[in-house]
């Protein structure tokens, strides 16, 4: 039997965003496959039952119809054994579980990781080689089986063999009159004896059996794995029973590989793992330095996955102003949060120089720049804390609305994003303007990302900036952000929001 080949394999790939398709479409090609693109899941279903391909890579959250329903389709439809892989941003608990509940194999969560993408469609394309073996060997067996190609044993109620076929000879290597005679239980090696004892029993009972895997010794010493059903028929002499033998051997050096295939994931799993621990550290120390642990400020960070592409620093200058920044790379995971590591040093190698905000944001915008790729970016805010004058300076580059607080909590001011994200485009310290505000006694500035105002509920209201302003409103001024932290999770309910939320509270 020939293996088949990724050439051979067809991936359908429904996604309604065109970078998403072009970017799959190239990671399967570089792994060999052919490629079929659909926009949503409506067109989906309908170049499955058209093309019929052997796997399909399905995004969640499309126009028309989502990728959940289109799965459902096409599970209740002609392809329930066709390896189905969801690929989505959302990669909450409740996400998986509805995607696998939908009739998908497995769930891969966006961005994608190459390395573990290409492992994931190796382990699919192995499970549906094998699969495809298994079918055609099962196939084969039949008609083998209808020309009395199987291991064919008669014996009677005492266990004596009566009759044996050349395909069983073959079998054991084992010559037809050595076996005529023989005990049947003595062909098998324990405990196949007593599982052959079992099915006799159930036939006696009337009882239908199904198949059972059983072991016989070859005349060479070797062990030969067999699937053995069981049958009775009248014959002249009585009751006999009729053992039909299948070698397995096949079927189980295929498991015996799938096992490895698993062991080889897990292992690369496992050194993944490890090597994000490591990352999550590094991470760690450089971010989680400088002021954030001073009085008067206090800052949380949600991370939608392991690692978040969000960061919050503060650091207080020499001449005393207090310097604080909340940067939020594009994407989620590993991937964004190395992207924001640059500004991180800059931050505090800038800061101690006491720079003007305007020169800062400059610096850090041009680092962002020279180090990240074309298309990546940083959404910013940045504010000063001038406590001497009694005034703020807030720059907004992408983020939300930076809100300055009364006493009270009521919002006194907002300072709207006037600037583009950092990396984008050069930009000098004149033209990083600030805006000003002067600060009471008992004011606060709130800052936070877009994770906040997109998380979603149950219901699939936003938390926007509604839920933002109840939150803080009336609150003890210390226990603002453990406020919003709780209504948070009110909102969402059981399920955890989609993108990282951050929070950074600076009090006058």
């Amino acid at each position: 039997m020939i293996a088949p080949t990724p050439a051979a394999c067809r991936v359908l790939v429904a996604d309604d965003t065109a970078a998403n398709r072009t970017l799959v479409r190239a990671y399967l090609t570089r792994l060999g496959f052919a490629v079929l693109l659909a926009e949503n899941g409506e067109q989906a279903v309908e170049t499955f039952e058209r093309e019929r391909p052997d796997i399909v890579l399905m995004d969640v959250m499309m126009p028309v119809m989502d990728g959940l329903e289109a799965t459902r389709r096409i599970r209740a439809g002609e392809g329930p054994t066709v390896p189905i892989v969801m690929l989505s941003a959302l990669g909450a608990e409740s996400d998986v579980v509805g995607g696998l509940d939908a009739g998908a194999d497995d769930y891969l969560v966006k961005p994608l990781s190459y390395p573990i993408f290409a492992a994931k469609m190796r382990t699919v394309f192995r499970a549906l080689s094998l699969q495809q073996q298994r079918d055609a060997a099962a196939e084969e067996v039949r008609a083998i089986s209808r020309a009395m190609s199987d291991g064919l044993v008669v014996f009677d109620p005492a266990g004596e063999i009566r009759t044996v076929n050349p395909a069983l000879c073959t079998m054991l290597g084992r010559g037809e009159a050595s076996l005529i005679g023989a005990p049947v239980f003595a062909l098998f090696v324990p405990p196949g004896d007593r599982q052959l004892q079992g099915a006799i029993e159930e036939c006696q009972r009337g009882e239908q059996r199904s198949t059972c895997e059983v072991s016989a010794r070859a005349a060479d010493g070797s062990v030969v794995p067999l699937e053995l059903a069981l049958s009775t028929m009248a014959a002249a002499q009585g009751l006999t029973y009729l053992a039909v033998l299948r070698n397995i051997s096949e079927r189980k050096r295929a498991e015996r590989e799938l096992a490895a295939y698993t062991m080889e994931l897990k292992h690369y799993h496992d050194e993944v793992e490890r090597e994000n621990e490591l990352a999550l550290e590094i991470l760690e120390r450089q971010i989680r330095r400088g002021g954030l642990q001073e009085p008067g400020i206090a800052h949380r960070v949600l991370p939608a996955q392991r690692f978040s592409g969000d960061i919050v620093l503060a650091q207080r200058a020499p001449d005393g102003r207090l310097f604080a920044l909340l940067a939020d790379a594009t994407g989620h995971g590993l991937g964004a949060a190395v992207s924001v590591l640059p500004a991180v040093a800059e931050f505090y190698r800038a800061v101690a120089t006491s720079p003007t905000p305007g020169e800062l944001v400059a610096l850090l915008n041009n680092v962002l720049q020279e180090s990240l790729p074309i298309g990546r970016f940083v959404a910013a805010a940045l504010v000063c804390v001038d406590s001497a004058a009694g005034l703020a300076h807030v720059w907004v580059g992408g983020t939300p609305d930076v809100l300055c607080l009364d006493a009270y909590g009521e919002v006194r001011q907002r300072f709207a994003s006037n600037a583009l994200p950092l990396g984008i485009d050069t930009l000098t310290p004149e033209a990083a303007a600030c805006d000003s505000s002067p600060l009471a006694a008992g004011d606060q500035v709130l800052i936070f990302s877009d994770g906040l105002l997109e998380a979603m509920g149950e219901g699939g209201a936003q938390f926007g900036y509604a839920g933002v302003e109840a939150a803080l409103r009336g609150g003890a001024p210390g226990a603002r952000l453990d406020q919003l932290e709780r209504e948070i999770a009110r909102h969402c309910g059981s399920a955890a929001p989609h993108d990282d939320v951050s929070l950074l509270l600076i009090s006058a």
